[in-house]
């Protein structure tokens, strides 16, 4: 499975690549904007985006994730984000995601996540 990481910091982008190569996914780049995700979504054609909501520019993950499933209905996406309250999960609400993950993430509820996914689109 191809996955895009879309975060703004350097370190919990490295701790989220760290997580996923331990579950076994070696396929994966990372974007640190949203520019730049949008870049990727397009040349690297990812299967699975891990996205923070607040990045440091003027488009959040959330307006990301718009644009990319426009392109792309049947792209899974994880939210991994510090903003857990209602507003933020209405406005996520807007786009078609498999999981609203709150910061510090947790190894196991992550995987279990993923592992959902990949079941599903097995099936």
């Amino acid at each position: 499975m191809r996955i895009l990481i879309i975060e703004d910091n350097a370190v919990l982008s490295l701790t989220l690549e760290v997580m996923v190569k331990k579950m076994g996914f070696y396929d994966i780049e990372k974007a640190f904007s949203a520019c730049e995700a949008i870049r990727l979504i397009d040349d690297f054609d990812p299967e699975l985006l891990l996205v923070d909501i607040n990045l440091d520019s003027e488009m959040t993950g959330i307006d990301v994730v718009k644009i990319a499933q426009k392109k792309r209905a049947d792209l899974q996406v994880i939210y991994t984000t510090a903003n857990s309250d209602i507003y933020h999960k209405e406005l996520a609400g807007e786009t078609d995601y498999a999981g609203y993950l709150s910061k510090p993430l947790n190894y196991d509820i992550l995987n279990s996540t993923i592992q959902n996914l990949t079941v599903s689109k097995a099936v």
